[in-house]
């Protein structure tokens, strides 16, 4: 942690301008994953190691205390992401992904659309067609929400499922949607992705031949 912390002092001292080296997301990440264990070291130190070490919130009283440090030891998770500086191809795709901002608000409105419709489609449906004398599981238009984001996005966790015959045709009209909408935008983060791979090429070419 002493090196991690060295080497994020050492670039933010060197930086040649402070606000566009915090303007990036990477020095974000990396003071995210160091952040964590400073905190944890403070919270200790105020309330002792005795008491950090304890089994749970609730053994702790009020126990405020105890979930800021989980939450810190979560955040370490972050540290992951240091490894992105390391990896070209996965840089790349960052910025592809970066590149397709608009494409992607796009995507997210389009499959809120969708999802509203058909779970409201379906929450109407299965209340009107049922005649189960449990009822159905479609009991409010969140519920029917609930289905609609598993059924667009093909996840099928099978929890839920309509029981009329009109409610499975909507059901298949709602998987087919779900395969349209997603199918479309992907097709463009790919193409981003080769244009930001063969500009990296040509980059990596143009410096190479720099140096001959």
């Amino acid at each position: 942690m002493a090196f991690f912390t060295a080497d994020y002092m050492a670039r933010l001292w060197s930086a040649p301008s402070k606000n566009a080296f915090l303007k990036q997301i990477l020095p974000w990440m990396d003071l995210l994953s160091i952040l964590p264990f400073y905190m944890e070291l403070a919270i200790m130190a105020y309330h002792g190691p005795q008491e950090a070490a304890a089994g749970s919130a609730e053994q702790q009283g009020s126990g405020g205390w105890y979930v800021v440090l989980r939450v810190c030891r979560v955040f370490r998770v972050i540290r992951v992401f240091k490894l992105a500086r390391r990896s070209e191809n996965l840089l790349i795709l960052l910025r592809a992904v970066g590149n397709t901002s608009t494409e992607l608000f796009v995507l997210f409105v389009m499959v809120f659309m969708v999802v509203l419709m058909f779970g409201s489609i379906m929450y109407t449906v299965e209340k009107t067609m049922t005649d189960n004398a449990n009822g159905t599981q479609f009991n409010s238009i969140m519920s029917g929400c609930w289905w609609s984001v598993i059924t667009v996005t093909t996840v099928g966790y099978g929890d839920m499922y309509p029981e009329s015959s009109l409610g499975m045709m909507f059901g298949t009209l709602a998987l087919l949607a779900g395969l349209i909408v997603l199918a479309l935008p992907v097709t463009v983060i790919v193409a981003k992705f080769s244009d930001e791979y063969e500009k990296s090429k040509c980059e990596k070419k143009s410096k190479g031949s720099g140096y001959r």
